[in-house]
């Protein structure tokens, strides 16, 4: 049996640190509540990605240019396969049509590739590919941390993989500029290829770190909207309602923007629960929030106050807008009855308005405004909105 040099050692290692990072991503995959397809691809990448290294010291060890070929399509595979992961984990469309084309072309220059005289265009095209595939992977990286996550070091994220893609553009330009040299050295024993392979296992334990903390980022930022959030309606509970109230009065004092709230409160809904049943009342509530959305702007917020009471913030918006867009909630429930085991009925809501009133204006007082008036609408009968004095 062949002795391995101390190269193929020090490359063997990368292989076996490319395969427990693939356990380590397949268990992920099973137990962790992330986008167990994008880990599935990862664990794929890192199993192609150390299967390559090991296919290599074979045909190093056995002259065969087969080997050279089949390792490259690995590399291409796994690779094509952590950017498509990506893609996935980021909400980016991810054709199967465009993967295919570039690995049908791997596969094609890996075949050329197997005359010694095109070793170099083999090695040129497949690293150059390889290079834009992470350099892609690194964009969509830093823009989803940017502007999915809001992370400002959303930039460090995609660098292990900018870098990388430094790293195969610069073997692929060499491969032209040194064809007769560039395909002989992965073969050769020397301190170059062994300090080749420590950069190797760094890079790509770092490329899988970038990876995990892309992960635990959006699993951090998705506990924080869950903790923002009301778990029946799916909108702002009181505290995060309440946040955003205040953040809007200072920005109202330091631009002299104005803005209203809507306090709204369903009707008799005591009655719906007693006569249906706890879990209509939240059908119920599920379908007036549904109805809220759709009937206000992308820059309101709306707040589950407790209840059966929500309240609207309405940046940019004076009291007589205010009063438009509580007319057009109350039109749209009429116009969209709620319903439930076959049974169809109108929910109505009672509405309080109040606009702020200048930098001496509290949130405090603005809503005992807005509930002043909320409480005025149903002694005046329900199904109504009342402007706070």
């Amino acid at each position: 049996m062949p002795t391995l040099s101390a190269t193929e050692i020090a490359f063997l290692m990368v292989a076996c640190q490319q395969a427990v990072l693939a356990l380590g991503w397949a268990i992920g995959a099973a137990v962790v509540p992330i986008d167990r397809r994008s880990a599935l691809q990862w664990a794929c990448y890192a199993l192609l990605t150390g299967a390559s290294v090991v296919i290599f010291i074979g045909a190093s060890q056995t002259k065969s240019e087969e080997l050279r070929a089949v390792a490259n399509i690995c590399v291409a595979i796994g690779i094509v396969l952590m950017e498509r992961g990506v893609r996935q984990f980021t909400g980016r469309s991810a054709p199967w049509w465009a993967y295919a084309l570039l690995v049908g072309a791997v596969v094609a220059v890996s075949w050329v590739g197997l005359a010694p005289q095109y070793g170099a265009l083999r090695v040129a095209t497949v690293s150059g590919l390889v290079a834009l595939l992470c350099a892609l992977t690194a964009w969509n990286i830093h823009v989803y941390a940017r502007r999915d996550l809001g992370l400002a070091f959303g930039p460090w994220l995609a660098l292990p993989l900018l870098l990388g893609a430094m790293v195969f553009a610069a073997r692929s330009a060499r491969a032209v500029v040194a064809p007769d040299t560039v395909v002989a050295e992965l073969a050769v024993n020397n301190s170059l290829n062994i300090g080749s392979a420590v950069v190797f296992l760094v890079t790509a334990l770092v490329f899988h770190l970038a990876l995990v903390a892309l992960v635990g980022m959006r699993l951090m930022a998705e506990l924080r909207r869950l903790s923002r959030l009301d778990g029946l309606t799916d909108v702002f509970n009181r505290r995060a309602i309440d946040e955003q109230l205040h953040d809007e009065a200072r920005r109202a004092v330091r631009s002299q923007r104005p803005f209203s709230v809507l306090m709204i409160d369903a009707d008799y809904f005591k009655d719906i629960n007693d006569r249906f049943g706890h879990a209509a009342g939240d059908d119920a509530l599920r379908h007036l929030a549904k109805i809220m959305k759709a009937q206000m702007r992308d820059v309101d917020r709306i707040g589950r106050f407790g209840g059966e009471e929500f309240v609207v913030l309405l940046p940019g918006t004076a009291s007589t807008e205010a009063l438009s867009a509580a007319e057009r909630l109350r039109d749209a429930l009429l116009r969209r009855p709620w319903a439930w085991q076959g049974e169809s009925m109108s929910l109505t809501v009672s509405i309080g308005v109040a606009a702020w009133r200048g930098p001496q204006d509290e949130v405090a007082s603005l809503l005992k405004r807005a509930d002043a008036a909320l409480y005025r609408a149903k002694s005046l009968g329900r199904d109504r909105f009342e402007l706070g004095s």
